[in-house]
């Protein structure tokens, strides 16, 4: 096969890039992976969400599902701690559009990634946060209908999707119970399609398959969620699916976007190793002896 010498440049481009973005998803994985204990399986394996060997056999493989500090939580805005004035959070680099961008059929949901040049990897810091933490994935949650979806709900209500996007501290040290930040966005039905989620949903369909991969135009990380100083909640909690650590600060924005009936009814198309994957929501959990602070 022959190649003329602009062919050629963009054929190694597109090859290095591709290699880039292979490396984010390892990284990630290994991220994942550095969190489980040993007593636990890989977070590799498959882990089901269906009544009898779902989500209530989680605590028999992985231990820390059992702990004190579990998510997600139901939020009782009436008995928040509100904090007045609070630091406002801090967004770097939210705006600017990274090298690439690729969505993962992860098995069990769909994982946004992205690729930058060293040193420009996005990060967020403030309110309840002691340092920087990197933007590292965004993962959606959502349920078989319109009505539930989240993991999270706001005084017992849940909306339909609910869009993690996770954070870490430089570095792959993530033992430490404030290792990683991650903020939810909560998502309601609308009459009309939400333009900023057609690099996603557009999409989908490439994904269907379980550990399908596809790399997707970029676009700004604050397209997708917008960035916010203030009111806000937050609590310290645990990751929400295996190994279910509990390592993480959750900051949980209450005003919805927006996504429309046919947007949301694309997301239940994705399949899991036992077919479509209808909801991937962890129920709520207790919330024991925490407290849930209001950033106004």
């Amino acid at each position: 096969m022959e190649f003329s010498l602009p062919e050629f440049f963009i054929f190694c481009g597109s090859t290095i890039l591709i290699a880039m973005l292979l490396m984010e998803v390892l990284d990630w994985s290994c991220l994942m992976a550095s969190l489980d204990c040993p007593e636990a399986k890989a977070v590799a394996q498959p882990f089901l969400y269906g009544d009898a060997s779902g989500v209530e056999s989680w605590s028999c493989a992985y231990p820390e599902a059992r702990g004190r500090e579990q998510s997600p939580i139901n939020i009782v805005t009436r008995e928040a701690t509100v904090l007045a004035p609070a630091k406002p959070l801090k967004w770097q680099g939210y705006r600017d559009e990274p090298l690439g961008a690729s969505l993962l059929n992860d098995g069990n949901t769909v994982v946004l990634f992205g690729f930058w040049s060293c040193g420009t990897r996005p990060q967020l810091s403030g309110g309840p946060l002691s340092c920087a933490y990197e933007f590292r994935s965004a993962a959606f949650r959502w349920g078989p209908s319109d009505d539930e979806g989240s993991e999270h709900s706001l005084d017992y209500v849940r909306y339909p999707m609910e869009l993690q996007v996770l954070h870490a501290k430089p570095g792959l040290e993530c033992k430490a119970r404030d290792s990683l930040a991650i903020v939810s966005y909560f998502f309601q039905i609308t009459n009309v399609d939400n333009p900023y989620l057609d690099h996603v949903v557009q999409n989908l369909w490439r994904i269907t398959s379980p550990g399908a991969n596809y790399h997707v135009p970029a676009f700004p990380l604050e397209w997708l969620f917008p960035s916010f100083e203030r009111r806000y909640y937050s609590y310290s909690g645990s990751l929400t699916q295996p190994p279910c650590s509990q390592v993480a600060t959750w900051i949980i924005q209450p005003e919805p976007l927006a996504i429309s009936t046919a947007q949301m009814a694309k997301f239940r198309q994705i399949c899991s190793v036992e077919g479509p994957i209808l909801s991937n929501s962890r129920p709520v959990q207790k919330l024991n002896d925490r407290e849930v602070f209001y950033y106004a």
